[in-house]
């Protein structure tokens, strides 16, 4: 490390003492009023914002990517360290998920050009394929063949393993397009690798639903659960989809048309819109299921991701939109991954790390198959066809959300997936970023990027 790396990193340290002491200094009152405890919330997120920026630039300055300081930022707040932030505080703060997943979004649709897929089109969708295809059923086979030898699945019947074998490919087939997005901006990275990697983890994100979707229809038959068929489960899914798109491209145009005629901006509200996207869609579901008897749900993620797809590709201010995004992107994943940090379930890790580190590993070899089938097939580099693997580790927010629906359906196995799923992306969190850094380092494509 650099003297003047030396220097910062001291600052950084000095400076995160100081707010541990004030933090230990703070938690000596006795909270006793509901002001007070709004007050303590509103300190404890100031508290973790500034802890993980100082941490993030810790980590930055040993090579390690921003998002694992916060993330390690989060994990010493959270109820398994420190307990600075309980589980309640976290359940509370829950509602930063809303407006920094859909920004997120806005900023996925955003990256994505036209012209770039259309040149890289053939290794995406063979990525896409290659990669379900090999993580799905190895980890789906995994499962059944070795439920037997873990404590965790041992006593379940022939059925239940079934359909958490099923279940686990599935969601292990998930990506974290937030983390590669936040690593992707931090390492001003471009080029033919990273457009490749993007392209296949937010496309996969729209398409892993559908394949959640047939699954969990499959289960529910081998459960036993009277269930709707295939083709009625996949028309709804197909109208909810087609709803969410064009609801996105309703609100690109108007985003557009207003930067257009303003001229300039708009960062604040455009967290401010995507919060109230999550917000509208989940009032919707809840309005016609209640008054109607009908289940509609608009996909907040696919709304916005369309909606900044449009902004940039169908009209002149996409460089004006991806400005304002840059503008206020870091406090969000600041938040965003400092919480996904305090809210990593260390109890799920120790109850069934020997399964999450085997089914870790084979996923790996899953994501490394699938990349050197589509690399082969396409001609990539060998230099770069061996490490492409290492970009599609990340693992989050969908995977979670999948995990709890299943629990919320089939209690009866739930439980066990969750555990699963918990331990798994807890692992994969921490790993993956640092994985991506390295490969983008490695093909040379960081320091690129062009607005």
């Amino acid at each position: 490390m650099k003297k003047t790396n030396v220097k910062i990193v001291v600052n950084y340290i000095f400076t995160l003492t100081i707010l541990v002491i004030l933090v230990l200094w703070i938690k000596h009152f006795d909270i006793k009023t509901t002001w007070q405890q709004a007050g303590i919330i509103n300190f404890s997120l100031g508290f973790l914002l500034l802890a993980a920026y100082l941490i993030g630039g810790i980590v930055k300055n040993i090579k390690l990517p921003l998002i694992t300081g916060y993330i390690f930022a989060g994990i010493l707040a959270g109820p398994y360290v420190s307990n600075f932030i309980d589980k309640n505080m976290v359940n509370e703060l829950k509602l930063i998920d809303d407006f920094a997943l859909s920004f997120i979004a806005f900023t996925a649709g955003g990256s994505l050009y036209i012209k770039l897929i259309a040149q890289r089109y053939k290794a995406i969708l063979l990525n896409i394929f290659f990669i379900t295809i090999t993580v799905f059923c190895l980890t789906a086979g995994f499962v059944m063949i070795s439920a037997k030898y873990f404590v965790l699945t041992k006593l379940l019947s022939f059925e239940q393993v079934t359909a958490i074998a099923i279940l686990s490919g599935v969601i292990a087939v998930a990506r974290s397009p937030s983390s590669a997005i936040a690593i992707i901006n931090e390492t001003k990275a471009s080029g033919s690798y990273t457009e490749t990697v993007l392209g296949v983890t937010i496309m996969m994100d729209v398409l892993i639903i559908i394949f959640f979707t047939f699954a969990m229809t499959f289960v529910k038959t081998i459960m036993s659960q009277t269930g709707v068929s295939i083709d009625i489960a996949f028309l709804a899914l197909a109208f909810e989809m087609f709803c969410s798109i064009i609801f996105g491209v309703i609100i690109g145009k108007g985003i557009s048309f207003y930067i257009d005629k303003a001229g300039y901006d708009l960062p604040v509200f455009l967290v401010f819109l995507g919060f109230v996207v999550a917000k509208i869609s989940m009032w919707l579901t809840i309005f016609m299921k209640n008054q109607f008897g009908i289940f509609l749900h608009l996909e907040p993620l696919l709304i916005c991701m369309s909606a900044g797809f449009v902004v940039q590709n169908f009209g002149k201010s996409g460089s004006i939109f991806i400005k304002s995004l840059e503008s206020v992107e870091m406090p969000v994943y600041v938040l965003f991954f400092s919480l996904a940090g305090a809210s990593l379930d260390f109890n799920a890790l120790a109850v069934c790390w020997p399964l999450s580190v085997c089914l870790v590993m084979v996923r790996c070899i899953g994501i490394f198959i699938g990349t050197w089938s589509a690399g082969t097939i396409i001609a990539d580099p060998a230099f770069v066809n061996k490490r492409a693997w290492m970009g599609y580790l990340t693992q989050a927010g969908i995977a979670i959300g999948f995990a709890k629906l299943v629990q919320r359906q089939f209690p009866e196995i739930g439980l066990y997936l969750t555990t699963i799923v918990l331990a798994i992306i807890s692992i994969n969190q921490l790993v993956g970023p640092v994985m991506f850094k390295l490969v983008l380092n490695m093909v040379g494509e960081t320091g690129r990027q062009k607005r």
